[in-house]
């Protein structure tokens, strides 16, 4: 009996080819955002009025990067003394708020940023998380065209540009 050589080829191709494979980690999602919050990865920012808080998706649950203060508004849910959002760390999930210098900010900058290239905005969050977004540099529309103010270290965290 002869049996052909496609066919074994073929039966052999099926038996080792899924050995072969590694399996592929789903993404974990973070599913519906918190009411008045924007996802920092997807260009939320605090000058959206619909903003009240921004936030980023770590494994799996969203996490609060900043607050979005407005003069006039409600105050937020500090504690006695008032001050940044979570400043020196703690329970609720606080952080060290990144501030860029906005001098001489434009609008309509072109082109697009895209992806590791970011907004200003997107680094002032948490100095931790802003480098968890799939950001790497951060860049001011300016007259003159986008000019770079911030980047992402070797530690993941903000480093502003002088």
């Amino acid at each position: 009996m002869k049996i052909p050589l496609s066919f074994i080829a073929g039966a052999a191709l099926a038996v080792l080819a899924p050995a072969g494979c590694d399996p592929i980690a789903e993404p974990e999602l973070c599913g519906e955002i918190p009411p008045g919050g924007c996802p920092v990865g997807r260009g939320g920012s605090c000058d959206d009025a619909a903003c009240r808080a921004l936030y980023d998706c770590v494994d799996g649950a969203w996490t609060e990067v900043a607050r979005c203060d407005r003069p006039g508004g409600p105050a937020p849910d500090a504690g006695a003394g008032g001050g940044d959002v979570g400043a020196g760390g703690g329970e609720g999930g606080g952080c060290e708020a990144v501030t860029l210098d906005h001098g001489g900010e434009a609008q309509g900058c072109t082109p697009a940023l895209q992806l590791p290239d970011c907004p200003a905005e997107a680094a002032e969050t948490c100095a931790d998380a802003a480098c968890r977004t799939g950001c790497i540099d951060f860049f001011l529309c300016t007259e003159e065209g986008w000019r770079g103010v911030a980047y992402c270290d070797d530690q993941g965290r903000v480093a502003v540009i002088p």
